[in-house]
């Protein structure tokens, strides 16, 4: 006698049930219909739209860091205002933050930062 098998015998009808079951119980089954991992679905969508948005502001900050990283190693014999626009350089090896604009003289200039009320240094794009 066969043991029966808790996946597709049914106890109540002793009998068994495979070509019932939503989903595959042997290997020559047909493959179940995974409808959850479709591109074209709505959870898959949302999910991937909100996992772009995470990874472009996780860069966007990585970028941030970096940038504030390089500012405040940077010298500069003056106490930064918040909200005021400073100008980063770099002469040799040294960065330093200047109130220069880049116009006013010839140094090799990285970039034009405002700082924040939060003293986190803002990227200006000019």
């Amino acid at each position: 006698m066969k043991k029966p098998d808790n996946v597709v015998f049914d106890i109540q009808s002793q009998e068994y049930d495979s070509y019932r079951k939503n989903y595959p119980t042997d290997l020559g089954s047909p493959a179940f219909d995974s409808s959850i991992l479709k591109k074209d679905n709505f959870a898959f969508k949302h999910l991937k739209a909100k996992f772009d948005e995470l990874n472009t502001e996780y860069k966007s900050l990585l970028t941030k860091l970096k940038w504030n990283e390089l500012i405040y190693n940077s010298e500069h014999n003056f106490i930064p205002i918040a909200g005021n626009t400073y100008h980063l350089y770099k002469n040799k090896n040294i960065t330093f933050l200047s109130m220069i604009e880049p116009n006013q003289w010839e140094m090799e200039f990285i970039g034009s930062f405002r700082l924040s009320a939060n003293d986190i240094w803002e990227r200006i794009n000019q």
